[in-house]
């Protein structure tokens, strides 16, 4: 059976992928409730002791996020090539729930754990910097957010990424516009490029120096990013196998600790991820909604509130329950409130705005015909 042929028997809906994605949303906030700076005692991560320091289970689960948005939003690209009816869906996704993180963390979580009064809290520029989130520039503080020996608190931590998953959004949309995604050569060779640099990188680090930081940082999450978009466009010659999954989950531990992680990861990990989201999974029944997203963005504010308000609580652990079952719960709110309306008026956007651009388009092409008769 290919991958294609799974998606059929599936009816073009992995049954897994919810599951996946709130349980890598989980382990980001794992991974954050130790170094958010409010609880005592250390997370351990064994994955960066194994790996030589290549991986740890956080950025791990951010990569797994990658990979499974580049097999996800590759379809509608490849079948119709709208790269508007694209941007509005993926502006929808992004944006709405991360614009409402944002407000609430400057106008609510802000005035509650500042150490500023109120009129200088809102006095202050960086307050108004922070609004820059909203379009995925992370800005990292709040004015008089401090923890316990007065440094400033990151309020969260969980955004910086949001800026790359819209790159890659945009780099798929561009090779969409340069018709790559269907000459499917020509975009193995694409992938190819972004491998071989994201491979040089990391086993010969001088040559990161030579690059900026954001380019860095782009090749190191686009390549998983681009590989789940490879899995779909030939996902007619992708075997879907079970077996072949857990031969590359050994491939990946046994590269690991001979410093092999970057050679085997961008192809073994996209794989494993998206074999088990065309599979059905555990859990199906209770994750009923996609509540990841909202558990990712929302779980750090939550994390450092909770540090501030109750410093009772210093077990990490603790911690992680107490904010992961309050995040589930908002996430569901906004789910129900704001992700799932605003995602089923997509259609209706793409079409509005694809109407305006026709209309725009025939009044030009009127005013040139004009002219031209003059």
């Amino acid at each position: 059976m290919t991958f294609e042929e799974r998606l059929v028997a599936t009816s073009f809906r992995g049954p897994g992928f919810d599951q996946i994605r709130l349980v890598a949303a989980t382990v980001v906030l794992l991974h954050h409730a130790s170094p958010a700076g409010a609880f005592e005692g250390e997370y351990p991560d064994p994955l960066f002791k194994y790996s030589g320091g290549f991986m740890q289970f956080g950025l791990l689960a951010v990569l797994v996020f990658f990979a499974i948005s580049g097999f996800l939003v590759t379809p509608g690209l490849v079948r119709s090539g709208k790269v508007i009816e694209y941007s509005v869906h993926r502006i929808l996704r992004i944006f709405p729930a991360l614009c409402i993180v944002v407000l609430v963390s400057m106008l609510v979580l802000g005035p509650a754990l500042t150490t500023f009064s109120l009129a200088s809290y809102f006095s202050d520029p960086v307050l108004y910097l922070y609004a820059k989130n909203a379009v995925t520039l992370a800005v990292r503080y709040l004015p008089g957010v401090v923890s316990e020996d007065n440094q400033p608190l990151l309020v969260n931590g969980s955004l910086w990424t949001l800026h790359f998953e819209v790159l890659s959004y945009g780099a798929l949309a561009l090779m969409s516009i340069l018709h790559l995604l269907r000459r499917r050569i020509v975009f193995l060779i694409s992938c190819t490029v972004f491998y071989a640099i994201y491979v040089v990188m990391n086993l010969e680090p001088t040559t990161v120096s030579l690059l900026p930081d954001r380019l860095v940082t782009f090749v190191d999450l686009f390549v998983y990013f681009a590989a789940g978009a490879a899995l779909y466009i030939f996902r007619d010659r992708i075997p879907f196998s079970m077996a072949l999954a857990f031969g590359a989950l050994a491939t990946v531990l046994i590269a690991l600790p001979y410093g092999l992680g970057a050679v085997t990861m961008p192809f073994c990990l996209p794989y494993i991820v998206i074999v088990c989201g065309l599979s059905f999974l555990p859990g199906q029944s209770l994750v009923k909604r996609d509540l990841s997203y909202g558990v990712y963005l929302i779980h750090a504010p939550l994390l450092v509130a909770l540090g501030v308000l109750f410093p009772g609580v210093r077990t990490w652990w603790v911690g992680a329950v107490i904010v992961f079952a309050t995040a589930l719960f908002l996430s569901y709110l906004s789910w129900t409130f704001v992700e799932g309306p605003i995602l089923r008026q997509k259609k209706d956007v793409s079409n509005w705005i694809n109407g305006r651009i026709d209309a725009l388009w025939a009044t030009w092409n009127k005013r040139e015909r004009a002219q031209s008769c003059k």
